[in-house]
Parts: C-alpha cells; structure tokens; sequence
C-alpha cells in the first residue's frame, strides 16, 4: 500500500541539505547521461556503417591473381600472373550446383581509381571509377536503378559500348533538367551510352567501390578496350544459402592454384577475400565497441555511487541520535535498513532518470539534425535509444541505489541505542 506520509519523510530527508543533495544527485546524474549517450552515439555509428550491408551477398568471396612468393614447377618466384575467362569456366564445372553466381570484374588498365579527368561529357569533365562487370554486380551489392537499366546479358554476350553511371556523375556531368538515358560520354577516349544512373544503398561498406562514383560497362568491352584478352582482374563467386563458403573458397582457392601452376603454400600470389568474414569482423568490432561503452559508462556511474554512499554515511553518522531514539521506540532492524536505502534510492532513481532523459532528448535532437541536413555524407544514422537500452538502464539505476544505501544502512543498525541516545 502507498504510504505518502513515509514518502514525504524521505523527500524532506534529502531536501534538508540542498546543496549537498544536489551535488551528489550530480555524480550519478552525469554517469547514466554518458551511460546512454555513449550507447546512443555507439549505435548510431554502428548502424551508419552498416546501413545496407543485409543486402550485400555475405555469402560471397572474391578473387585475384598476385605475385608468386615460392618457386614451383620450374617457375621462379616473383612471377606475374592473370586469371582468365577459362578459371571461370573451371570453377563453374567444379562447383556450379553449389554457387548461385559467378561473376567477373575487369579492372582498367589505365586512369585506375580515376585519378585523373577520366569521363568527359560536352565541357564537362570528371575523374570517376571505371570499371567492368557484370549482371551479376546488382546480386552481389544491390544497388538502386533510379533512371533507364543495368547491364544485361546481351550487352556482354555483344561487348556493347553501354554504360550505366552513379548520381554523382549525373549531377557534376548533367545540368538538372537534362536526361542521361541515351546520351554519349567519353571515357578513357572511348565513347559510350548511358543506359542507367544508380545510387548505392549504404556508403560505409563497399565491395568494388562506391556505386555513385562509378563509370560501369561490361566486363568484356573493358577486355577490348585494355587489349588484353580474356583476363580479368576479379572472380566472384556467390554460394547457395546452405552452403558454407569458407569451405567453398578454400576449394576455390586449391583449384585455381593447380590450374595456373602455384605452390599450394604460396600465401601471396592469389588474393581472396571472405565477404561474410569481412563483414563478422565488422559486427564483432562494434560487439566490442558496445562492451567498452557499457565498461566505461559504469565506471563513470561507479564514481556517482560511491559518492552518494559516502553522503549516506555523513548522513548517518548525523543522524546517530534519532536512529537511537528509533531503535528505543521499537524500531527493528529491517526498518531502519528500508529507511536508509530508501533514501539513497530515492536520490539515485531521480537523479539518474534526469541523467537518461536529458541524454534521450539531445541524441533525439541530433538524429533530427542529421535527418534533416541536407548533407547525406553523415557516418552516423539513428541516434535512437531502444526500449532494451531503456530498460538496462532502469535497472542499472535500480541497482546502483541499493547499492549506494546498502553500507550505510549496515551501519545504521550497527548503533546501539544507549550508545546513540548519549551521542553529542
């Protein structure tokens, strides 16, 4: 049943020594307000990285020819080497009812990365990634199509000279009222159609580079526009969902070392890289991250709790005499423990819930800002706390009352009430 009038007595308890009540109440007050916004701030950074990464095909491995470390079958070390169209073909036979894609990327031989003024369109001109790929591109990093199409089988099986170019080429190569679809650019002196404008669905995690940034043609008009043949820079395989695709890439990996004629224990001439470790190491960085905000954000809670502990006891040690005198009139223990802990809860809990609502309501006031900036380059996305956050929280605070009153309250029955009754 509430009793107002014990609840009274505990307010006038604490509000008896203002100054002192308030500066205590502040240790715990700024340890939850850090507690909350460091999950807040934490959350948003995890959620901005990885913001679209569940549509990137984890299931996924990439491949690339190095440079031989190891002398084998009377290569010498040191060698150059390429993958081919014929790899493709080789891994397909091996393991094709295991994989749902297989996909190539050409890399250019000149302007890599588009250093340089690579794509020029009228008097304007940029410096863009270029690149060759194929149909398979939009399975292994979805991206969205807002104008015309992406490549298409026919556009490889014909090495059209198409393209399909990312918003940030449209908006620094085309005034706002023009129309890409149809239109011409050049690119590395080669002129090209514009059949698509793409926009990426996260920023932070990129297989082959930002999508917005990039200039893509078929992975076989880039073979003809570097002269070389049937290579390619990059293989890409994407497994069934029940396969497991570290097993698969070691598979992958013997296969193609046999075939261009590579020590099996040679770790640098063929690169390879694990989409689904890449990305657990991601979720593992920010799984740590989450542990050192919650370590760093109880330490600094730690300190409001020794200090509200500390105040509890000067609390005591004043009140010795009335504590005796309550023990005299019939008082027991347990109640004067209740008492004691009572009121350190009680300045916990109301400290601390100010401490979680001042942080709630700046991490809402800058997740507003961002989402309404007109910037879109942001790391950070939502800043919301969730309702299992809110509710850790609530019993942290729960917690660290009882805590802060438990010493205290240990101590008040410790005096004797003869002892206490004859205290000055």
């Amino acid at each position: 049943m509430f009793d107002s009038d014990k609840y009274k007595e505990l307010w006038q308890t604490i509000s008896s020594n203002k100054a002192r009540s308030i500066l205590t109440a502040f240790g715990v007050f700024w340890g939850m307000f850090m507690l909350v916004a460091m999950i807040g701030i934490s959350g948003g950074i995890r959620d901005g990285i990885m913001a679209g990464t569940d549509d990137i095909a984890s299931n996924s491995a990439m491949f690339s020819s190095g440079m031989t470390s190891e002398p084998y079958r009377g290569f010498e070390k040191g060698r150059g080497w390429s993958l081919h169209l014929s790899d493709i073909k080789a891994v397909e036979t091996a393991f094709g009812d295991k994989l749902t894609h297989i996909m190539p990327a050409v890399w250019p031989e000149s302007n890599l990365g588009g250093s340089n003024k690579n794509t020029v369109r009228g008097d304007r001109a940029g410096g863009y990634q270029d690149i060759g790929l194929a149909p398979a591109y939009m399975e292994m990093q979805p991206s969205i199509i807002t104008k015309g199409r992406f490549l298409n089988e026919i556009d490889i099986r014909e090495a059209r000279k198409v393209c399909v170019i990312g918003e940030r080429v449209l908006s620094e190569l085309y005034r706002p009222e023009e129309e890409p679809i149809g239109t011409t650019i050049r690119l590395n002196g080669i002129y090209y159609t514009v059949i698509g404008v793409i926009r990426a669905t996260t920023e932070q995690v990129q297989i082959f580079g930002l999508p917005d940034e990039m200039v893509i043609i078929p992975y076989t008009t880039m073979q003809r526009a570097n002269n070389s043949g049937d290579r390619i820079s990059f293989l890409t395989v994407i497994a069934d969902d029940n396969q497991d695709i570290s097993e698969l890439e070691d598979k992958i990996i013997s296969l193609l070392k046999e075939r261009n004629f590579i020590s099996p224990t040679d770790e640098t001439a063929l690169y390879h890289q694990n989409v689904k470790e890449f990305l657990d190491t991601f979720r593992l960085l920010f799984h740590g991250l989450n542990t050192l905000v919650w370590i760093v954000g109880l330490s600094t809670l730690l300190g409001g709790i020794i200090g509200v502990s500390n105040i509890m006891l000067i609390t005591v040690r004043e009140r010795t005499r009335e504590i005796g005198i309550r023990r005299a009139l019939g008082a027991t223990p347990f109640a004067i423990i209740r008492q004691i802990m009572s009121e350190s809860l009680l300045l916990t809990l109301i400290s601390g819930l100010i401490g979680v609502t001042v942080s709630v309501l700046l991490l809402g006031a800058a997740d507003y800002i961002i989402g309404t900036s007109s910037h879109q380059d942001f790391i950070f996305r939502s800043f919301q706390v969730n309702f299992t956050t809110a509710v850790a929280s609530l019993a942290v605070i729960t917690l660290s009352g009882l805590i802060a009153g438990y010493l205290p309250a240990r101590r008040a029955i410790e005096i004797k009430p003869i002892e206490a009754l004859q205290d000055e």
